[in-house]
């Protein structure tokens, strides 16, 4: 059974023409334990208007959103100001933990581990204020983990990190993902997309694609004769969004002859193997 099933889901609001403008626009999707979709698309198309709706805090114009019985859904916003609640760190962990925690030692075991694994090294009495953007953003990273959610929605968590820690939170990612939790991570950097099971790609409030990566960069290479997919357009460039660079290098390398048609690389380490084939 889905954690959360959304039917036709649609979210339409006045704009000030008069006309109505659909953010979401009849989205059917199923979230299962232990997957890990990342929701693609360009600016406008829908995606943190749907991060929203999974979360609770849109509501519905049109059609239906379920969860399972007792399920428990915490999301990561793009403005990080716009979810804090106390004025310190100890403040913040206690607010988000006390309706599901009532031990005070295991608030305070959840709080050190969580801060530890984004990566932030600050007392309890750290006033949030005073952090920078990033780290309020592990912040609240850490704060949705330690609640050990059974849905986690991620609206491009790593807008303001840098570099190490943009690949701290993708390896936290995959580690909740084996645990059973959901993950659904909305996006526009298309690398990190190549690390989830799943991509759903939003045009105009729409769903335009639901599957696997492999298809979404590269089409449906396997059952389709090379001479017909060098002629037809994947998803990703019908939506003219800037595919990852081992994505690119892989295609370059196919009209070369140097890369076998079939091959399907996401990641560096898997266009190396190919590669070395």
């Amino acid at each position: 059974m889905p954690l959360i099933a959304l039917e036709h889901a649609r979210v339409h609001y006045a704009a000030e023409s008069g006309q109505v403008r659909k953010a979401v626009d009849g989205v059917s999707l199923n979230v299962y334990p232990g997957e890990w979709i990342s929701i693609v698309g360009a600016n406008g198309s829908g995606k943190s208007t749907l991060a929203a709706v999974l979360i609770g805090f849109t509501q519905l114009s049109g059609g239906t959103r379920q969860a399972a019985p007792g399920l428990a859904v915490r999301g990561v916003l793009q403005q990080p100001d716009a979810q804090v609640l106390g004025d310190t760190i100890e403040e913040e962990f206690h607010f988000s933990l006390s309706p599901f925690v009532d031990s005070v030692e295991e608030q305070l075991r959840r709080r050190e581990d969580a801060l530890h694994m984004v990566g932030l090294q600050f007392s309890p009495d750290t006033v949030i204020s005073r952090l920078s953007g990033g780290q309020k953003q592990l912040l609240n990273i850490a704060v949705a983990l330690a609640s050990k959610p059974d849905v986690l929605v991620l609206d491009e968590p790593t807008a303001m990190l840098d570099p190490g820690a943009r690949e701290r939170i993708e390896s936290i990612v995959v580690s909740v993902v084996r645990q059973g939790t959901a993950v659904v991570w909305i996006t526009h950097h298309l690398e990190e997309a190549t690390l989830s099971n799943r991509i759903m790609a939003m045009d105009q409030g729409q769903c335009v694609y639901d599957g696997v990566p492999s298809s979404f960069f590269y089409g449906s290479t396997v059952e389709t004769p090379p001479a017909i997919v060098a002629e037809e357009r994947t998803p990703c460039e019908r939506l003219r969004l800037d595919p990852p660079f081992t994505v690119k290098t892989a295609l370059l390398l196919k009209q070369q002859g140097f890369l076998d048609q079939t091959a399907t690389p996401l990641r560096p380490e898997q266009l190396v193997k190919e590669a070395a084939r």
